[in-house]
């Protein structure tokens, strides 16, 4: 059952979804449309101008859809390998999830991808000489969805090269941490703070099966679960953490067996990166910084912006209560570690300095970030550096 909610997962996830569905839709309407029993006398007599009925006519209209939308489709797709590939080389591989999530380039692919289908269907009655009746408008409608697939692309063209812009990125990479900080914000609010069970050490043991990263846990669902069966639920790895086979997933007071088949499916260990984090996308902006600090790269401009990016999530972090548990009923709690914000903030600093600390500029601006940061209560005091004095001068 874990197995299958996992390719569920996998393949919601994916960013072949889109595609083939609208792919799909296409060759559903295409068989609908063969066997529609619709007679070219009983169409208005507007539509009748448009009809192509002449076999040869038709197979020459589908082959032509076919040969340009597939050429369309390549030309799409060596566009997103370069994009990617610049991405790859200039900024971070970690940025590739981001640009492949765009939802427009999955429904452009999509859309090209099922007008060939289309045409490829309806090629069957046209190339039969024992079929006598084809779709009236078949070859027609190709052609509606052939210009449809042309403006799309030049949709696709504009989108495609806004997207290697780094200040795109950036703030795309920016909206999706701050939307992540407003859920966590919320969660907060309707959640507690409380120490370590005294008992925690007794508690009933379950490990992890598998390795990969632990998943941000369904704490409504494990809330139900603890409150149906009265027992508390300590989770033991941080959301985002890699878990080895045998390390302890979780820990509960009541009957771990019992419980495990309905908390198994609220606990999730993945390869995937839980994207949904927006933990990760502030470390794919220090990854960005970092890089574009390298000599290799050499773009302190790029660094810079991802660092007052960087300011400003923080600062909506600081502004998230400290909570470590989540109850329906005020008695029965689920326990989650998550990622303390002066944690995270000296983590990312510490590893920036580290890259920057030559460039003057970079060391300017740190410093600048520091003391805003500094300013909404962050204790950054006991950073590995001597930049928190020179923030104060």
């Amino acid at each position: 059952m874990v197995k299958l909610l996992t390719l569920i997962r996998r393949v919601y996830d994916s960013v072949a979804l889109v595609p083939a569905g609208i792919a799909l839709s296409f060759l559903v309407f295409a068989v609908v449309l063969i066997f529609l029993p619709y007679e070219a006398e009983n169409l208005p007599h507007f539509l009748k101008n448009l009809m192509i009925q002449d076999r040869e006519n038709i197979q020459f209209v589908l082959m032509f859809i076919i040969g340009g939308i597939f050429t369309l489709t390549i030309f799409s797709y060596t566009m997103v390998m370069n994009v990617m590939d610049r991405s790859i080389n200039n900024f971070s591989p970690r940025l590739i999830p981001l640009i492949l999530s765009e939802k427009h380039h999955q429904l452009t692919l999509g859309f090209n991808c099922g007008t060939i289908i289309y045409a490829m269907v309806l090629s069957i009655p046209a190339a039969s000489e024992e079929i006598s009746r084809r779709p009236p408008l078949g070859a027609t409608i190709g052609i509606v969805f052939s210009i449809i697939c042309i403006l799309l692309f030049i949709y696709f063209i504009h989108s495609v090269s806004q997207s290697i812009h780094i200040n795109y990125i950036l703030k795309k990479s920016f909206t999706k941490s701050s939307k992540g900080i407003e859920g966590m914000h919320k969660r907060a609010e309707i959640s507690e703070s409380k120490g370590r069970p005294e008992d925690l050490n007794s508690w009933n043991v379950k490990k992890s099966d598998d390795c990969g990263y632990f998943q941000i846990p369904d704490l409504d669902a494990l809330g139900k679960i603890a409150k149906k069966n009265k027992c508390h639920v300590w989770i033991e790895p941080q959301p985002g953490m890699f878990v080895l086979q045998e390390d302890v997933l979780l820990r509960t007071d009541g009957d771990i067996e019992k419980l495990w088949s309905n908390i198994r499916k609220q606990v999730n260990v993945s390869m995937r990166v839980p994207l949904e984090m927006h933990e990760t996308e502030i470390k794919h902006l220090v990854e960005v910084a970092v890089k574009a600090s390298s000599p290799a790269i050499n773009d302190p401009g790029t660094a810079l912006g991802a660092i007052d990016y960087l300011t400003q999530l923080f600062i909506l972090r600081s502004r998230i209560p400290d909570h470590n548990c989540y109850s329906e009923d005020g008695e029965h709690y689920v326990y989650v570690k998550w990622l303390k914000t002066v944690d995270l903030v000296r983590y990312c600093y510490v590893e920036m300095w580290n890259y920057m600390k030559e460039d003057p500029i970079l060391v300017k601006s740190l410093r600048k970030s520091l003391l805003r940061l500094h300013q909404e209560d962050i204790d950054i005091t006991d950073l590995p550096f001597p930049i928190f004095e020179d923030v104060k001068d």
